[in-house]
């Protein structure tokens, strides 16, 4: 009957996963691939016989007890490369690692969680976040612990970024549980043949004068548009690109000191340059994460992407540029942009419920700690991990040759100067996942004309925001 009950629970929270959440962060987009390790429906029998069979024996946190690493998170694309390279490295076997997917996109994954962790005898060690919804779980005690309490303590991360610290301490006390092996930082990729054929750019140092601010950016949208005739090639796919390098500009939280929403000449600015963008072609009209979206990389019709550390990889860049042997894979570059950015990024977090905390140690360890695993974890994924001693090293001993999208440029030397940079301290309120997906649905709609003035459109905005936390925020 448990298992029953379990399996019932868990086919209902995969059911309410049905779209992506538009613009709120760091949307991976999902993989369907399943592994030997994978369950995202319910606790084999097998294993529940296990746990009946450990039953009187003390919960001590040892594997050998019986006891596998639960790894609950929204896709594999990150927990199944890590997993693989962790026991590789370490020599554990696969088996005692379990990842509990749900197959889903980042905006959804916090409802799935609730409704497994709804169940009392489901399983999870270590919880992964998305920056944008982490503090839902981190300011929650009954979800997860610090880390300390599974033996590593703040000071471990001497070599940690600290914007990756920040988003992972508590706001109510400053306690941090949960801590990212990424630096999200990301960068203006751009296609090196569209670029010299319209704008006669010849190198990366070139390209990032055209685009070096925003002012810059929208020139040279328009000598594009110009110079490319009827083809009217634009300078970036998505607008939800431009969004997440926007957004790495605003100063101050979405919630003020009095518990109040800021809606600020920071939104309405905003709202105007999205428009200009939208109205004049400089993005083309497809949303992202659209099946359209990564295809358009080698339509001709389009100069670059807007790309974060996780995009480098297998993944978004490398499918945009058709995957090896691609028409135009290798023949991207890759640059700052207008301005330094971090877009999503997953942290990890011990639950409450981690009965096996050595495994779950070592695991996080060896991912952020440990510079063997973080440079080898950086080197196989082309990620721009969040110990900055580990990528300096890399950088300095010169002998990464970057993604192969990028055809031998190595993107980390061009990250390294944003990762540095970023600054979130004071900047993340909980509610920053439903804030931002109003904000952007309303400038959307203000793009698109639904809403005559900017004026309309951020009260839209408020209202929206206000619909969706009607007790969480002060809306006297």
């Amino acid at each position: 009957m448990k298992n029953l009950k379990k399996t019932l629970a868990l086919l209902a929270a995969l059911a309410m996963s049905a779209t992506a959440l538009y613009g709120c962060g760091d949307e991976k987009e999902s993989s369907s691939s399943s592994t030997a390790n994978n369950s995202s429906n319910s606790d084999s029998a097998s294993k529940d016989d296990s746990k009946a069979d450990d039953s009187s024996k003390e919960d001590n946190g040892d594997a050998a007890e019986g006891d596998k690493l639960t790894i609950l998170c929204w896709n594999a694309n990150d927990s199944q490369p890590m997993v693989d390279l962790f026991c590789e490295k370490t020599g554990h076997d696969p088996s005692e690692i379990e990842i509990k997917n749900f197959d889903c996109q980042g905006g959804e994954a916090a409802e799935l969680y609730d409704q497994y962790l709804s169940e009392a005898d489901n399983d999870v060690d270590i919880i992964f976040l998305e920056a944008d919804w982490a503090l839902k779980y981190i300011n929650d005690d009954s979800a997860t612990m610090a880390l300390s309490e599974i033996g590593i303590d703040e000071g471990d991360f001497g070599d940690i970024y600290p914007y990756v610290l920040e988003i992972g301490k508590s706001t109510t006390d400053g306690t941090l549980k949960g801590i990212s092996w990424q630096a999200a930082a990301g960068g203006f990729c751009y296609r090196e043949d569209l670029a010299k054929e319209y704008l006669g750019v010849e190198t990366p140092e070139q390209m990032q004068e055209k685009v070096k601010d925003w002012d810059a950016f929208l020139a040279t949208a328009e000598e594009l548009m110009t110079a490319s005739g009827d083809k009217k090639v634009a300078l970036s796919a998505t607008l939800g690109g431009v969004w997440q390098v926007y957004a790495g500009s605003r100063d101050t939280a979405w919630v003020g000191s009095d518990n109040k929403l800021v809606v600020d000449d920071y939104c309405k600015d905003y709202a105007e340059f999205a428009s200009k963008l939208w109205n004049n072609g400089y993005v083309t009209k497809v949303a992202q994460w659209a099946n359209e979206w990564k295809p358009l990389g080698n339509s001709g019709n389009v100069l670059g992407f807007f790309v974060s550390t996780w995009g480098f990889g297998d993944t978004i860049l490398a499918e945009a540029a058709g995957g090896e042997g691609g028409e135009t894979f290798g023949k991207w570059k890759c640059v700052v942009g207008p301005q330094e950015f971090y877009w999503g990024g997953t942290w990890l977090a011990p639950s409450t419920r981690c009965n096996n905390k050595e495994l779950a140690k070592e695991f996080i360890e060896f991912f952020t700690i440990n510079e063997e695993g973080a440079t080898a974890y950086a080197e196989k994924q082309g990620e721009y991990m969040s110990n900055s001693k580990v990528m300096e090293a890399i950088i300095d001993k010169g002998e990464y040759k970057g993604a192969p999208v990028l055809g031998g440029q190595n993107h980390f030397a061009v990250l390294k100067g944003v990762a540095k940079n970023i600054d979130m301290a004071g900047k993340i309120t909980p509610y920053d996942a439903k804030i931002k997906e109003q904000f952007t649905n309303a400038v959307q709609g203000y793009a698109e004309g639904t809403y005559s003035s900017v004026d309309d459109a951020m009260v839209q905005f408020q209202t929206k925001v206000a619909e969706a936390l009607p007790d969480q925020l002060n809306w006297d």
